[in-house]
């Protein structure tokens, strides 16, 4: 009966040692290919601790546009920005956050209550961030499990949204409502099942990304 036992212990205690360090092992590769962001963004300020009284206004946000200059679509800044129909862009400095912020306009068309500083694009400006964000080698890196933007680029035609870029240096990837070709056009494990692509800035791009923000007097330019 002893042996017996013994037995269906070691059965039952076997398979349960098998999951639980494949569940180690499984979670120490995801820590390890976020740990250097991570450890970036824990001693970074946070921006969320900005004084409130500093966040723009609503009414201040749509003055904004209708002040800000003109500037005009060039082919030469590749997909998709060479063929979208726009005639402003306007940076944003904001404390973005997965939720309930990952965007300066929400859903409902509104901005969010967080947006910090505003600056329009002249228009070197504009064709050089864009010829740069549709660059494949803007792409690459690997990217964190988190999203906490404090950069935006908003394109507006006649005044209305047209599209909206948030960017996240912190975890190193952009969202965009409008696909960009190069953010997906490197991928890992090609042909298989586990096949990802690698979204996370370059070297090269996370720099263009902050000299912009040096020129606009933004966060990831400090």
């Amino acid at each position: 009966m002893k042996k017996y036992k013994k037995i269906l212990l070691t059965a039952l205690f076997i398979p349960l040692g098998l999951i639980v360090f494949n569940s180690f092992q499984s979670k120490t590769v995801n820590e390890g290919n976020i740990r250097n962001s991570m450890n970036t963004i824990s001693t970074l300020p946070q921006i969320m601790q900005a004084d409130t009284s500093k966040m723009l206004k609503e009414s201040a946000l749509i003055d904004f546009i209708a002040q800000a200059k003109t500037v005009r679509p060039n082919p030469k800044n590749g997909i998709p920005f060479g063929k979208m129909d726009y005639d402003k862009v306007i940076a944003y400095n904001f404390a973005g956050s997965e939720e309930p912020y990952p965007n300066v306009i929400n859903g409902r068309g509104k901005f969010v209550p967080v947006v910090l500083k505003q600056q329009y694009l002249t228009q070197e400006q504009a064709d050089k961030i864009l010829a740069t964000l549709a660059n494949n080698s803007t792409y690459g890196g690997a990217t964190a499990a988190c999203f906490q933007p404090h950069f935006a680029l908003v394109f507006y035609k006649n005044n209305k949204k047209i599209n909206q870029i948030s960017i996240c240096l912190d975890c190193n990837y952009l969202t965009t409502e409008i696909e960009i070709p190069a953010v997906i056009h490197k991928k890992m494990n090609l042909g298989k099942i586990d096949e990802y692509p690698m979204m996370g800035f370059s070297k090269s791009g996370k720099k263009a990304i902050i000299n912009l923000c040096k020129q606009l007097n933004f966060y990831y330019g400090m």
